[in-house]
């Protein structure tokens, strides 16, 4: 619910109340109460914001917006992290506990490496401003955690542009093309494997066996079943892919203990 948070609140900067937006989205004020809510709800409130707002860059702002309160439990383990690489891994890994929405993709090259995002949406298509949204999350999330003024080398999105460029140039601080291939960012592999200044081990070991609680509670037989389906359709129909998925990965995408990681090794 943290992401919802942070729409309701940039709606709100925007001068357009939660109640006008709750009722344009046609999502009852009382189910703000619960801890997670469906796909299509937050489509729901996403194109809502964006009716409401009147805003092309309306996605942008909500990415930028990103900080340590936005991912729910998972932000400690990304602030005790080695590095931002390890950061996203742990991302990847505990997806679900931040939302059911998409997936990440690392796609490694010798000097830099793709950030590369999948939206996996329910019945309503998504609108490109979550997209959006999510690339520059990515961005902010890397400045924060690093503490460092981050200018990717490249951002695309596979849709078309839907804001002003101007927009695009402040969000990312880099080039932006639109209707390639994939969504993703390129960022340097130095700043990826460069140590974090807050980088704790022992701390980044309690929080982790914190979410891997967390996720096998929220993980039902028949949940796990359907993501390990979602996560390899994902990894075949992924661009710049080189090889079969592996069960290792798919256990460590999926948060499985390290012991069930081992025996799908």
């Amino acid at each position: 619910m943290s992401w919802v948070n942070t729409v309701l609140a940039a709606s709100e900067r925007a001068g357009v109340a939660r109640e006008r937006l709750l009722a344009r989205a046609g999502i009852a004020p009382a189910e703000l109460a619960h801890e997670r809510w469906p796909i299509d709800h937050i489509t729901r409130l996403w194109r809502a914001a964006v009716h409401c707002t009147q805003d092309s860059g309306f996605g942008l702002k909500v990415g930028a917006q990103v900080g340590p309160g936005s991912f729910n439990v998972v932000s400690y383990l990304l602030q005790s992290a080695s590095s931002l690489r390890a950061a996203i891994a742990a991302v990847q890994q505990y997806q679900r506990l931040i939302s059911d929405g998409g997936r990440f993709q690392m796609i490694a090259g010798e000097t830099a490496s793709w950030v590369v995002y999948h939206p996996r949406q329910g019945a309503l298509a998504f609108s490109p401003h979550q997209i959006e949204a999510v690339l520059a999350a990515v961005v902010a999330f890397a400045r924060w955690v690093t503490g460092q003024v981050v200018r990717p080398r490249q951002v695309q999105f596979s849709q078309a542009r839907i804001g002003p460029l101007a927009g695009y140039r402040e969000a990312f601080g880099c080039a932006v093309e639109f209707e390639q291939a994939f969504s993703g960012v390129l960022l340097d592999n130095a700043l990826l494997d460069a140590p974090l200044p807050q980088a704790d081990e022992q701390l980044a070991r309690l929080h982790r066996e914190h979410a891997t609680t967390r996720l096998a509670a929220l993980s039902a037989p028949a949940d796990l079943a359907q993501a390990l389906h979602a996560w390899m359709a994902d990894q075949l129909q992924a661009p710049l892919h080189g090889k079969a998925p592996e069960r290792a990965q798919a256990a460590a995408a999926l948060g499985l203990s390290n012991r069930l990681r081992s025996q799908a090794q």
